[in-house]
């Protein structure tokens, strides 16, 4: 009977965590949409002020084909008019351009902070599963050590793993020297 309660206590605990997990990964949806909107919205605005900045550069270059044609004449070729025209654009768009960035990097760590937040829940359902494991007696306590410690090495060193792998995905090293570095981490 012990047995079962035990069997029933861990299928409950298993519905539990996918039930956490999945408002996790509902609430984390929502939020990367959202960053995602954001930093469309600002290409869009950067795209708006790029096309007013290239009618400012058609008119110079206007201006510029005028004077060459009119060279015999006393007129002198200046775009200085245009130029004071083009300064607030001209600063919108670097102001846009760092908003970009900073939208991206945003992006970005709220990425690697959910992979980091998954790799924990993967540590979390690993441990609760050799505890499990242990207390069934499937395995020894120097095996759940060994498995445990191997596990928490891999949360240990979570952001460089995560390097690695994307060192290999982008081809900058190849799958040799990933597993090497792998094991030299984990091993």
């Amino acid at each position: 009977m012990e047995f079962f309660d035990r069997a029933s206590r861990f299928v409950q605990d298993v519905g539990e965590n996918v039930v956490n997990s999945a408002r996790s990964v509902g609430s984390s949806v929502l939020n990367a949409g959202s960053e995602q909107r954001d930093l469309a919205g600002l290409k869009v605005q950067l795209d708006a002020v790029n096309k007013k900045l290239d009618a400012y550069y058609s008119q110079i270059g206007r201006k510029y084909v005028d004077y060459m044609e009119a060279c015999a004449t006393e007129e002198s070729f200046s775009v200085e008019e245009i130029l004071e025209q083009m300064k607030p654009d001209l600063a919108k768009k670097a102001e846009i351009e760092a908003q970009i960035v900073a939208k991206e990097k945003e992006i970005r760590d709220m990425e690697v902070e959910r992979e980091r937040q998954r790799a924990q829940e993967r540590f979390d359902r690993e441990k609760k599963r050799l505890e499990d494991a242990l207390r069934l007696d499937v395995i020894t306590v120097e095996e759940y050590e060994e498995k445990l410690a191997k596990a928490q090495k891999r949360l240990d060193h979570f952001r460089e793993l995560r390097k690695l792998e994307l060192q290999y995905s982008m081809q900058i090293i190849t799958k040799a020297e990933y597993e090497k570095k792998v094991e030299e981490l984990l091993g």
